[in-house]
């Protein structure tokens, strides 16, 4: 029993050691400058030990960005928790959301303009880790579109669909950080979060003075 709790322990360490490799190399080259070869030299481990855990780098990128989708539903959990109203569980979220996007900042940068958009991952077939993503990210989405869609009934959010409020906040957080990450010189997380904060404020969140169901619809 106790060789085999030992020897799950190893795999996790060596699974972990191979993530942290791979992110700081997929930092420094870009996803499609590394390979298998380059990710087993940096963490110390032949390539047979990589290809235990992982059947190719789309994996182990995928894996990344699962700890990630794992990260962002525990926010969630931290904001439903809250006792406030739900307009204000709404900008605890962003404020969370913006940190740790922050944090993660260089592989979504990747996701965004290497592997979300090259023209070979479209023709080969989703990976385990990938759908196991995809679902993840639409239970985290439903939580922000219930989110959404309680703070409209309160009447403090505008009446459009809280899936497309929910998918403009999202690519709002995660273009903001991204501008940021390659702009770093001029553009800093205060300036963002106000930008963030006058947009919402301007054409999502409804003035203290509108009842709900003022808007008319075009």
């Amino acid at each position: 029993m106790q060789k085999k709790i030992r020897r799950e322990r190893q795999i996790q360490r060596n699974r972990t050691t191979i993530l942290k490799s791979a992110r700081e190399l997929f930092h420094k080259r870009g996803f499609y400058g590394t390979s298998m070869e380059d990710i087993a030299k940096h963490s110390g481990f032949d390539r047979r030990t990589i290809y235990n855990h992982f059947k190719n780098k789309e994996d182990i990128f995928a894996a990344l960005i699962s700890g990630i989708l794992s990260d962002i539903e525990a926010v969630f959990g931290e904001v439903a928790s809250e006792e406030v109203s739900s307009l204000e569980r709404l900008r605890i979220l962003v404020l969370k959301l913006l940190d740790l996007y922050i944090d993660n900042a260089h592989l979504l940068n990747i996701f965004m303009s290497e592997y979300e958009t090259n023209e070979i991952k479209k023709r080969r077939h989703l990976s385990a880790y990938t759908l196991k993503n995809i679902s993840a990210y639409r239970k985290i989405e439903s939580k922000l579109v219930d989110m959404i869609r309680q703070a409209q009934v309160d009447g403090f959010v505008v009446d459009v669909h809280p899936y497309i409020l929910a998918g403009m906040l999202n690519e709002i957080i995660l273009r903001s950080v991204i501008v940021m990450l390659h702009q770093r010189d001029s553009i800093k997380k205060k300036d963002i979060m106000g930008d963030i904060f006058e947009l919402l404020s301007k054409n999502v969140v409804r003035t203290p003075r509108e009842e709900p169901g003022s808007e008319k619809r075009p």
